[in-house]
């Protein structure tokens, strides 16, 4: 059986308003693929295969305010895979997209 490797955000769960937030916007930001959400209550461990996408955008209508992406940084405790961050997205991704 070949393992699917999953990638995406570590959250701290202290926030947990922003946590289902980010939860929902993944959800929303990758349709069509199943989203696992590991919540060991410290953490929550969201992930995707191959390759997970969160837009300002949609966590900002989640959240029911504007909420910069650069604002997430102190509420990942680790993420899976590699990332890059604009202004408008933060993706994870196994392999470089350059």
């Amino acid at each position: 059986m070949n393992h699917v490797k999953m990638v995406g955000p570590v959250v701290r769960g202290l926030d947990g308003q922003l946590a289902d937030a980010v939860i929902e916007a993944i959800e929303i930001d990758n349709p069509d693929v199943v989203i696992d959400v590991d919540d060991q209550g410290g953490y929550i461990r969201i992930g995707a295969p191959q390759r997970c996408r969160l837009t300002r955008a949609t966590l900002e209508d989640s959240l029911g305010r504007s909420f910069p992406l650069h604002q997430l940084e102190p509420s990942l405790a680790g993420f899976a895979g590699r990332m890059t961050v604009s202004d408008d997205e933060v993706v994870w991704y196994l392999e470089r997209e350059d």
